[in-house]
């Protein structure tokens, strides 16, 4: 029998699927990626980019000169059993109309409970319910887009005790009932070889590899006795080992993308690890000419099998009660991470301590990054930490907020200045005045045509000055 398309896949982009080479695209690496012309699609965070006006420089020529533009969306929580916020779906379809993607991404995983954001992307639990739920939300989120949907799975330092099915299972579940595509992430599962004993060959053999759009490769590090995948730090030889492998049993052609996300290296070094991926893929294709040049779903996604019906009668999300109970033990466990609740029954108390303190620097990393001032204060990483342990992640911009009011007589004049700037800046008249004892007064104000202003004593410190907007979700 002739099978047909998921329904969004007849409405892809001009540009098709990605191909070859690509990298997630950042702004500190706009010009790197501009000058480069072996790369044939890159990625974008769609909560990095602004929901009106201009796209960033450098996005913007990318996606001018017709380089495929990739949404990725960290932020939906398409494994919670929480309500999908719509402003969030919306803003993941209009990215996608906008940049003329040929698909957006996004990941099988809980971020957010019981009115608390996790800070993370966590695995769901591989039960019925939430597969359930799960296919439920895939669905919701489909309906929505005018291209189609891949999902990834990611890292796991913890695992959910009492599963119903192995993760390759899960994912093709997933897949089979939504007519959704997969994104391969091979330095996820590189961790969950480390920390879990996952058979990377078993894994990948069980997977629909007609649906794999596209495949992630970073780097990680080992911390407190588990990988994580940190993508701060190079490409490991395991994970390059990965690439080479996924080329020589699963002939592609693939299309590999290096993901990094800061402590950028030289332009020397991060052209090393595109080379390094690149030469690892052609190895593992030994009869293959060249780099892999498109994804297998280029020519196999008009063949792709009819998405089937779920396992309940209406195959929904499970009801009412199984997307009741998925929701209390979520909330069990991030309230166990981010707020000092006691540990769900079936967890390892050393794994959930040791993700616990990885998400406490995941957080001062992230509020390094939207406060640079802020994080010069001597001992910023383990004061940042201690304020943050039990306290639920607000986001990078409100957590830097609310520690530069705690460490308020500690700071300096430069990040006593990059508050009191962001104080105002998102006023449309507004005056703010920081005296602090025995240091000069500042005064930040913000006018209509005259923009943001740092004032001292008696003359301007700084002159007009554009600032971030911080991210609304």
């Amino acid at each position: 029998m002739t099978a047909t398309a998921p329904p969004n896949s007849a409405r892809r982009n001009r540009h098709g699927p990605p191909s070859g080479l690509g990298i997630g695209w950042r702004p500190e690496l706009a010009t790197f990626i501009a000058d480069r012309t072996d790369l044939s699609f890159v990625e974008v965070i769609v909560e990095a980019l602004p929901a009106r006006g201009p796209l960033p420089a450098g996005l913007d020529r990318l996606a001018g000169r017709g380089v495929p533009v990739v949404p990725h969306g960290v932020g939906l929580g398409l494994g919670g059993a929480e309500p999908l916020q719509a402003w969030r779906i919306a803003r993941l379809a209009a990215v996608a109309e906008r940049l003329q993607a040929p698909l957006v991404s996004e990941h099988v995983a809980v971020v957010r409970a019981g009115g608390l954001e996790a800070g993370h992307l966590l695995a769901v639990p591989r039960t019925r319910d939430a597969l359930d739920v799960l296919i439920a939300n895939v669905r919701t989120v489909s309906a929505e887009l005018s291209v189609p949907l891949a999902l990834e799975h990611p890292a796991a330092p913890l695992h959910w005790p009492d599963a119903d099915f192995s993760e390759a299972e899960f994912l093709t579940e997933i897949a089979e009932r939504t007519g959704a595509l997969l994104l391969l992430d091979l330095a996820n599962l590189h961790a969950d070889r480390v920390n879990h004993g996952v058979d990377p060959g078993r894994f990948l053999d069980r997977l629909p590899w007609e649906r794999v759009a596209y495949i992630h490769v970073a780097g990680g590090v080992m911390r407190g006795g588990l990988y994580h995948d940190t993508h701060v730090h190079p490409v490991t030889g395991a994970v390059l080992d990965l690439v080479r492998e996924v080329a020589r049993r699963y002939p592609g052609p693939h299309a590999f993308m290096l993901e990094r996300d800061g402590h950028y290296p030289s332009v020397r070094e991060l052209g090393g690890e595109l080379a390094a991926i690149s030469a690892a893929a052609a190895a593992g294709c030994a009869g293959h000419p060249g780099l892999p040049g498109a994804g297998p779903v280029t020519d196999a996604m008009p063949r792709l099998r009819t998405p089937r019906g779920g396992s309940g009668a209406d195959g929904g999300d499970g009801g009412d009660g199984g997307r009741a109970r998925l929701r209390q033990t979520q909330t069990e466990l991030v309230r166990a991470l981010v707020a000092d609740g006691p540990i769900p029954a079936g967890f390892d108390p050393r794994r959930v301590a040791a993700t616990r303190t990885a998400l406490l620097h995941k957080r001062a990393d992230a509020v390094a990054r939207a406060w640079p001032a802020l994080s010069c204060l001597p001992g910023f990483r383990s004061r940042f930490t201690a304020f943050a342990a039990g306290r639920a992640p607000v986001g990078a911009y409100a957590d830097g907020m609310a520690f530069a009011r705690a460490v308020r007589a500690d700071l300096d004049e430069p990040a006593r200045s990059e508050q009191l700037m962001a104080a105002v800046a998102r006023r449309r008249l507004a005056i703010a005045v920081d005296r602090q004892a025995g240091a000069r007064p500042l005064v930040a104000i913000r006018a209509p045509f005259v923009g943001t202003r740092l004032l001292g004593s008696g003359r301007t410190r700084l002159g007009r000055t554009r600032l971030r907007r911080p991210r609304t979700e």
